[in-house]
């Protein structure tokens, strides 16, 4: 299921063996965390405002996610990359396929999350914008509505642990864990891959959308599908998963303290917050993009000739 780059002598994974990856994992992903799921909540039903969620359960639900990414998403990346690079599970050739330790990555990954939160303004209005129109499509957008207002209050539950202590573990669970395991899988072995078998530009626009698919959060879809673009283009500049991975982190971080500040409910979609009408908001876009467009123009990426055989800088055939 490899193959051999005659130019470089170096070995990737065919596309095919990509796809069948790729589909193996987002179809046990979700059965594997549903059964979990149901075996620390003991079946209870998710649609009761989740009033069953103590303190005792919560740690219990937290770890069931950080170890469904730790063991469905990471683990699996190292396998098959290892099968590839013959340089064993954490071997040097390994991690430097992935992009994992390179140095001359921290003021990438500086500038990654700087851009994440210039989007933030112009991804709200999206959700704001959607808010306004998914009524008008009827029962099926009211039900795309509900069901992300059903996950934002699962969210701000899970955020809401009665301690300091507990907060830091949901931090370390809902944001630190993902922003690693999926930019593993997701930029560290399916966008790379995809981009030695055809293009790096084929590579971004495919992981970036099957990355806002994997959320299966309908609602989020487009800002999802945006911020997986933008994450791959920053991994293609940097060639160093540290950059993907600290821009991730911080837009889970943003999205936690919003719901941690504003709180999650079965109606926290329900309507517009009004600031699509003041002009005041329409400039803080307007000012935040311009901003964020001036830093991918000069986005710091990897030193010049530093890697000159990564198969990410031009992809091939």
């Amino acid at each position: 299921m490899n193959s051999v780059d005659e130019q470089g002598n170096t070995r990737h994974p065919r596309l095919f063996s990509i796809m069948l990856a790729l589909l193996i994992i987002l179809v046990t992903y979700p059965l594997a965390g549903t059964l979990l799921t149901m075996l620390v909540t003991g079946g209870r039903p998710l649609d009761d405002g989740f009033r069953w969620m103590t303190d005792a359960v919560l740690p219990k639900l937290l770890a069931v996610q950080a170890v469904g990414q730790i063991v469905l998403l990471a683990l699996p990346v190292f396998w098959l990359v290892s099968r590839f690079t013959g340089g064993g599970f954490f071997g040097s050739a390994t991690l430097d396929w992935l992009g994992i330790g390179r140095r001359g990555g921290l003021l990438s990954a500086m500038a990654a999350g700087a851009g994440i939160l210039l989007l933030q303004p112009f991804l709200y209005t999206i959700v704001e914008l959607q808010t306004l129109l998914l009524p008008l499509l009827g029962e099926p957008g009211r039900s795309i509505m509900q069901e992300q207002a059903h996950l934002d209050l699962l969210i701000s539950k899970l955020a809401g642990g009665a301690s300091p202590a507990a907060f830091l573990w949901s931090v370390l669970v809902l944001v630190l864990t993902p922003a690693l395991c999926e930019e593993l899988f997701f930029r560290g072995y399916v966008q790379k891959s995809i981009a030695v078998n055809l293009s790096s530009q084929k590579a971004v626009l495919f992981t970036g959308l099957v990355f806002a698919l994997f959320h299966m959060e309908w609602f989020n879809l487009v800002p999802l599908t945006l911020l997986g673009w933008y994450i791959g283009y920053i991994y293609i500049k940097s060639d160093n998963l540290l950059v993907p991975a600290v821009a991730h982190g911080v837009n889970n971080l943003a999205a936690l303290v919003f719901l941690k500040v504003w709180g999650g409910s079965e109606d926290s979609v329900a309507a517009t917050s009004g600031i699509l009408f003041l002009w005041q908001w329409w400039f803080l876009v307007m000012v935040s993009l311009f901003v964020f467009f001036l830093l991918i123009r000069y986005f710091p990426g990897k030193p010049a000739l530093q890697h000159a055989d990564n198969p990410m800088s031009d992809g091939h055939r």
